[in-house]
């Protein structure tokens, strides 16, 4: 059995559309429905993107895991000059980039900064933990828990919610 990672886009979309449907009906502010609509959106490509596709068996190839920090990394920029393949920076860069959103999002749900880069290390840790267990409940790992995703993932949504903390903190000044 395989769960498809459209499948569960799908589903998701539909459950944001109903969430839009009850803020409307509710009367919340346009602007409020508009950042509660885009952060769904992008928590859910995030849940598609980190989970999915997901195949069901009874025995599995399990992929390893990656607890070295800074191994992987190595690996792929080693492979993008190796093999003159830029599939490596790919996935460094995606990585890298996957939690910048969150950096930003977190400013309107969250006004203190410390709290903020708790929170995007947090969600990049359990993020992994999450993969890590669902390969414990269907008895492989269907996905490699890298410590370097962590670093990675952490190290992009931070740079982001440093940056729109500065920027939101001139902005004001600026406007005040």
């Amino acid at each position: 059995m395989m769960i498809t990672r459209e499948g569960i886009l799908q589903l998701e979309f539909a459950l944001l559309i109903l969430y839009g449907v009850i803020m409307i009906f509710k009367k919340v502010k346009l602007n409020r429905i508009l950042i509660c609509l885009s952060f769904g959106l992008y928590i859910s490509l995030i849940i598609a993107v980190c989970f999915f596709p997901m195949e069901i068996k009874e025995i599995g190839q399990s992929i390893p895991n990656n607890f070295i920090p800074f191994k992987s990394i190595y690996q792929s920029l080693a492979e993008v000059f190796k093999d003159k393949t830029p599939y490596g920076l790919i996935s460094v860069f995606g990585n890298f980039v996957m939690l910048m959103p969150l950096g930003i999002f977190l400013q309107y749900y969250t006004k203190d900064l410390k709290s903020r880069l708790v929170d995007i290390i947090l969600f990049a840790v359990s993020i992994e933990t999450i993969q890590f267990i669902i390969g414990l409940l269907i008895g492989y790992n269907y996905r490699c828990i890298d410590i370097d995703d962590v670093i990675l993932n952490s190290a992009g949504g931070i740079l982001s919610c440093i940056c729109i903390h500065f920027i939101t903190k001139k902005w004001a000044k600026k406007h005040a």
